[in-house]
């Protein structure tokens, strides 16, 4: 037992064991005390990182709702809900998309128009349209949630915290950074009113906050604010939960563009072991680990491990994503700029293509990572001689 904290999820996952194994003794099979207890014990695990046995349970408890209850009742949305946050934890998102869909449905016609199930539904079902790709439905659902929770409750509470952070994350992948950092801003000074400090909402904040200032170049803040993340994360948590490696990586990424590279490298290959520890082979959070070294290798001039690494990561994009996805357009890019360093400059020329193509049917015009994807392109035109194009695509990139 590492802490407290650790020491109390040990304790609650005893005590929610024994509680299931006592509904069990109890009760006949899909008794709605036996689901209850499989949910309780399935939130517990999946605060310790057993994603997969949290998985099961909360099968086994919307099994258990969906007999006991008529369609559309408020119990199985909730179970709905408890078991896609854990798919969505384990990369299934086209799963606990469509179980969100129908959860949303159901609290739709179950309460009225801004009750605070509604928004929270919505929130729920926005992440993981974030993390497909599919930002604009994002935002629009968590601006609705984020006005009616701002009706609902009072200024400084929690949920509105928790839908401004919601949404600033979906308008930093827009490109829509002030907005996204005056939210972030007001959901962090709100999570430092209502928690004690190191608390993991403080910790959630803090490094949200962090990933836009990095985006904005504000690293020194970013860079302090996600030292403090870290170390409450790993207060928090138990050696290999994921939170412990997100702050990992997150932190290093912004050591990376602050130069201080052997740091930013031996935290990430730490995130990357304990992702291959936590998840399956071809986990989208293993390749996003394999894809953050792969990037400092880079720099620090170790091409031909961060080339290897990044040829993984795009084959599990390219098995975790629709194509165009715009995770699959970023490993391309990635595995191009390596490629470059290395002189392998026809297959990073075919690979910048397709990402421009993927980013200029996921955004708008203007958007950064159209301009990124068109500048990179250019540079590998250059090297490669297609000068008339290079200058004409380099033009645009500006």
């Amino acid at each position: 037992m590492h802490n407290s904290k650790w020491g109390r999820y040990w304790i609650a996952e005893r005590h929610g064991r024994k509680s299931l194994d006592l509904a069990e003794k109890a009760y006949a099979p899909g008794h709605p005390s036996i689901a209850r207890s499989q949910s309780n014990l399935a939130l517990v695990l999946q605060d310790l990182g057993e994603l997969e046995e949290a998985r099961d349970l909360l099968r086994k408890a919307l099994d258990s709702a969906q007999k006991s209850f008529e369609p559309g009742h408020p119990s199985i949305a909730i179970r709905q809900s408890n078991l896609a946050t854990v798919l969505q934890d384990l990369g299934e998102l086209e799963e606990a998309r469509d179980l969100l869909r129908k959860a949303l449905d159901s609290d739709q016609k179950s309460f009225e128009p801004g009750h605070p199930s509604i928004a929270r539904s919505q929130s729920n079902l926005a992440l993981v349209l974030k993390d497909l790709g599919e930002l604009e439905e994002a935002r629009d659902l968590l601006r609705k949630a984020l006005d009616s929770d701002q009706k609902s409750f009072e200024p400084g509470h929690p949920s509105i915290a928790i839908r401004q952070s919601n949404l600033a994350l979906v308008l930093k992948d827009l490109g829509e950074l002030e907005e996204a950092r005056d939210l972030l801003r007001k959901a962090l000074d709100s999570a430092q009113k209502s928690f004690e400090p190191g608390h993991p909402s403080i910790a959630i904040s803090q490094s949200n906050l962090a990933l836009v200032l990095k985006d904005l170049g504000e690293l020194e803040e970013a860079r302090d604010l996600l030292r403090l993340a870290l170390d409450s994360a790993q207060k928090s948590f138990e050696p290999r939960h994921p939170s412990i490696a997100r702050s990992q990586s997150n932190l290093a990424l912004v050591l990376k563009d602050l130069g201080e590279l052997e740091e930013a490298r031996d935290l990430l290959r730490k995130a990357l072991d304990s992702a291959q520890k936590s998840f399956e082979p071809g986990h989208p959070s293993i390749a996003r680990s394999q894809s953050n070294l792969a990037l400092v290798l880079k720099d620090l001039g170790e091409l031909e491990e961060a080339r290897d690494l990044l040829r993984k990561a795009l084959d599990s994009a390219q098995k975790s994503f629709e194509p165009g996805h715009p995770s699959i357009a970023r490993s391309q890019s990635n595995l191009a700029t390596v490629l470059q360093d290395l002189g392998e400059l026809e297959e990073a020329r075919d690979l910048l293509r397709k990402a421009l193509d993927s980013a200029q049917k996921s955004f708008e015009p203007g958007h950064p990572s159209i301009a990124r994807s068109q500048s990179n392109l250019a540079m590998v035109l250059k090297d490669l001689g297609e000068l008339e194009e290079a200058r004409d695509l380099g033009a645009k990139g500006l």
